[in-house]
């Protein structure tokens, strides 16, 4: 059953990922129409993927006939919550919402409407990272857990891979109301208008929610947050920049040591997930997202009568940006239920929310 899609936001991560993979899949999905509040932008990108529909505003998208939406602007729940209450299925690119409590409404819009919510947090979907998974239930006994992200500036990537189309046309005062309803979201999940609160949990949300999402989908959720530590950084990228560290208390003798910076003056991307156990140590190495078709590298370290054995494993080249589209399109066509639906990334934006209020306390 091929999909008639229509996609709201024509940016940088609707370019570099989801409209190519949506085309690429033709006998999955149909991208039936195109929105953008630049109409510069969504001319040229309606006519690079062979779109005749497009739009400058979400409601006009959503008079058409359609089975699905890609929400893939800024601010997601207006757009999100008026196509679920259509019986649409929507696809959101992480996070969900600005904070747990607009995500709720959008949940309870998919209940309502019986529509189904995804949201992409594309890491889940990475065959290395699946690899992994089976072997780290097995591991049993006390376990020390590290999810480490050293984030560089991505520009040199865009620039030298991407032939992005930009714009110069978004209408400012759209733009200056959006911002403002983002930052008051940040205030009433943290509870305080403190400025370096603010950044850490726009950061976790908008940056490292992938990152969020991988530890809480393979551990569950922690009992405490035993302590976070955040620093803000001064860097030469002029990029919002701080360091937060995190101890997650999940008992059991099991922690998460949580460490994380961004945006530092090169252009590496250190994202890495490892797990210290009695017998076995497991890594799982994620290759910098705006690379397509790298493979993660997992590291699988046992102990045996001889010493240690170290197995290396790159599972698969297949693109985990593609691969959770083709999930969510069986989602729809089988009636399954998202893997990362709204629920699990409604939890992803409470566990943020308490590691920000546990430095708060600080």
């Amino acid at each position: 059953m091929r999909l008639r899609v229509g996609v709201v936001g024509c940016g940088e991560i609707a370019q570099m990922s989801h409209l190519r993979y949506l085309d690429e899949l033709s006998e999955l999905f149909e991208i039936a129409s195109v929105c953008d509040l630049s109409r510069d932008l969504v001319e040229k990108v309606g006519r690079r993927y062979r779109v005749a529909s497009r739009y400058h505003a979400y409601q006009q998208l959503l008079e058409e006939n359609l089975d699905a939406v890609f929400v893939l602007t800024r601010e997601h729940t207006p757009i999100a919550l008026a196509a679920l209450e259509r019986g649409l299925h929507v696809f959101v690119e992480k996070p969900l919402a600005f904070n747990a409590a607009q995500a709720t409404t959008m949940i309870e819009a998919a209940r309502r409407n019986r529509a189904k919510l995804m949201v992409g947090y594309q890491k889940r979907f990475n065959p290395g990272f699946q690899h992994a998974l089976g072997i780290i239930r097995e591991m049993e006994g006390p376990k020390l857990i590290r999810l480490h992200s050293s984030v560089g500036s991505p520009q040199m990537i865009k620039k030298q891979i991407y032939e992005l189309i930009r714009s110069d046309d978004l209408p400012q005062d759209q733009l200056a109301e959006s911002t403002a309803r983002e930052r008051q979201s940040y205030i009433d999940a943290v509870q305080s208008d403190d400025k370096r609160l603010l950044l850490a949990y726009r950061l976790l949300i908008q940056l490292w929610s992938h990152c969020i999402n991988l530890v809480r989908g393979t551990f569950g959720e922690p009992k405490e947050i035993a302590c976070t530590i955040i620093r803000e950084l001064e860097t030469s990228t002029g990029l919002p920049s701080c360091q937060i560290i995190s101890i997650l208390d999940y008992g059991d003798q099991t922690s998460c040591l949580w460490e994380s910076q961004a945006f530092l003056a090169n252009n590496v991307w250190d994202d890495e997930l490892a797990i210290f156990a009695n017998a076995r140590t497991v890594r799982v190495s994620f290759p910098n997202p705006f690379l397509k078709n790298i493979p993660a590298v997992v590291w699988n370290q046992r102990s045996s009568s001889d010493g240690f054995v170290i197995e290396t494993t790159e599972a698969s080249y297949e693109e985990a940006f593609k691969r959770e589209l083709v999930h969510f399109h069986a989602c729809i066509v089988e009636g399954k239920e998202p893997l990362t639906n709204g629920e699990d990334a409604r939890a992803d934006l409470e566990l943020v929310t308490r590691m920000v209020r546990k430095a708060a306390l600080l």
